[in-house]
């Protein structure tokens, strides 16, 4: 029979689940919604996307809330403390990767019929599918105690942010700023908004590994060199 302090911990990490799979279907309709759409499916993306992030802000409190509570009432071991810890940080960066979902349909709305983002689309799709990947895993090591996953989402950080200055100079490259009217330089201000959105989930996807190599190996690497710390570990254990 479980006690309560072992139940408490259980039930941080099932609404933790839970929230993480409500993150993943967005950033999944929002890569619908890039591809292209017919405007009634746009429509009913969108009131998905909208409708999950009310759920996303409640579970984000309701995690924090019980994060307290298992402190408070139950006096988790250091082992439970540390994991229900990263657990938080990880909420704390799931509900932000939230808020740049929307943050992105809002800028796509707002170009979704300009020339500029059509001849950019595929490009930037394929920007958000390395981001979705790099979620995925980070949240996968967590779950599954898997390390490997961690710190391949770390050591993948820079190439979504080359990705991002490699889009933004074949964007200038192409475009005859001279002759652009003022709706394209707004398209283009957008475009940016886009992109900078996609690489900020990649980073909270980084931060989200982060946290899961703290839960596994009581190692706290940010702010500081990944094979350091890892080494430094691993000698310790």
């Amino acid at each position: 029979m479980k006690t309560k302090r072992e139940e408490s911990i259980i039930d941080i990490i099932t609404k933790f689940e839970e929230m993480a799979d409500i993150i993943l279907v967005q950033l999944t309709l929002l890569e619908k919604y890039m591809v292209g759409q017919g405007e009634e499916e746009r429509n009913r993306i969108r009131f998905e996307i909208r409708e999950n992030e009310d759920k996303v802000d409640k579970y984000e409190v309701l995690i924090s809330d019980k994060f307290i509570n298992s402190i408070v009432l139950y006096q988790p071991v250091a082992s439970d403390i540390r994991k229900i810890v990263a657990i938080y940080r990880m909420t704390i960066n799931l509900e932000r990767i939230g808020d740049l979902v929307i943050n992105i349909l809002d800028s796509i709305e707002n170009i979704k019929d300009s020339e500029e983002y059509k001849a950019m689309a595929e490009v930037i799709t394929g920007m958000l599918l390395s981001g979705i990947t790099m979620v995925e895993k980070s949240l996968l090591s967590f779950i599954n105690n898997d390390n490997e996953y961690a710190i391949w989402t770390i050591k993948n950080d820079e190439i979504v942010d080359d990705m991002n200055r490699k889009l933004l100079m074949n964007s200038i490259s192409k475009a005859n700023v001279s002759d652009k009217t003022r709706e394209m330089l707004l398209s283009y201000v957008d475009l940016k908004n886009i992109i900078t959105n996609i690489e900020r989930i990649a980073d909270h996807a980084t931060n989200i590994a982060e946290a899961s190599i703290y839960s596994l190996q009581g190692t706290d690497i940010r702010h500081s060199g990944l094979d350091t710390n890892l080494t430094k570990s691993t000698e310790n254990n």
